[in-house]
């Protein structure tokens, strides 16, 4: 009878502490920190493409194609008579003027060479000498004249007031007989900025091709 009771007892002793034991903490949820806002992604470059040089693409006029090479500075025609023009770099009196009048217009050489030279004198009011020549540029006849003088400014546009005279200038004057016509280049200014620019006009009438 007693060893039931004590057995009784050391269960019912067990019970209490049975029950009282805790139950297993539950591990605590791990709440994941906020990750900071990504920054925006800087804007790429725009992609640029080198722009191409000046004069590459060629000027046409008469079924002609041509280069002006610098100094030559390409600029808006003064008149309609020229198809192109252009300035010589750091010299507002020099330029190049490109006339193209259409199939057989314009005058022969020989009378517009002439007029050329007619608008310079020596200093004694005489006409200068000149000098005349023959080439060829791609297949193209071209006939070249140069003279120096005092140069009295050309013709003068409709209601325009004459051009300034030029003491010691130079002209460097071409005609090339294009498949649709001649086409004039005339170059005056200064005398030492058309030396400065005869290679490069020499280029420009080197680069002379038929636009077919």
């Amino acid at each position: 009878m007693r060893s039931f009771t004590l057995l009784s007892i050391a269960v019912l002793g067990l019970s209490p502490i049975a029950c009282s034991k805790p139950s297993e903490d539950k591990a605590a949820p791990v709440t994941a920190e906020p990750s900071a806002p990504a920054a925006p992604a800087a804007p790429a470059a725009p992609a640029t493409t080198p722009a191409a040089p000046s004069g590459a693409s060629g000027t046409t006029a008469g079924g002609l194609r041509f280069t002006a090479p610098k100094p030559f500075v390409s600029r808006a025609p003064k008149s309609s008579m020229r198809a192109a023009e252009f300035g010589i770099e750091a010299d507002a009196q020099s330029e190049l003027a490109v006339f193209y009048f259409g199939a057989d217009q314009g005058g022969g050489v020989d009378a517009n060479i002439s007029r050329w030279i007619g608008q310079f004198k020596t200093a004694d009011g005489s006409d200068p000498q000149a000098k005349r020549g023959e080439r060829s540029a791609h297949g193209i006849p071209v006939s070249t004249v140069e003279t120096t003088g005092t140069y009295n400014g050309g013709m003068a546009g409709p209601g325009a007031p004459p051009p300034a005279a030029i003491p010691e200038a130079m002209l460097l004057g071409a005609i090339a007989k294009g498949p649709q016509g001649s086409v004039f280049f005339k170059l005056v200014g200064p005398r030492a900025s058309v030396e400065a620019a005869r290679p490069a006009f020499d280029q420009l009438i080197e680069s002379l091709e038929p636009t077919r």
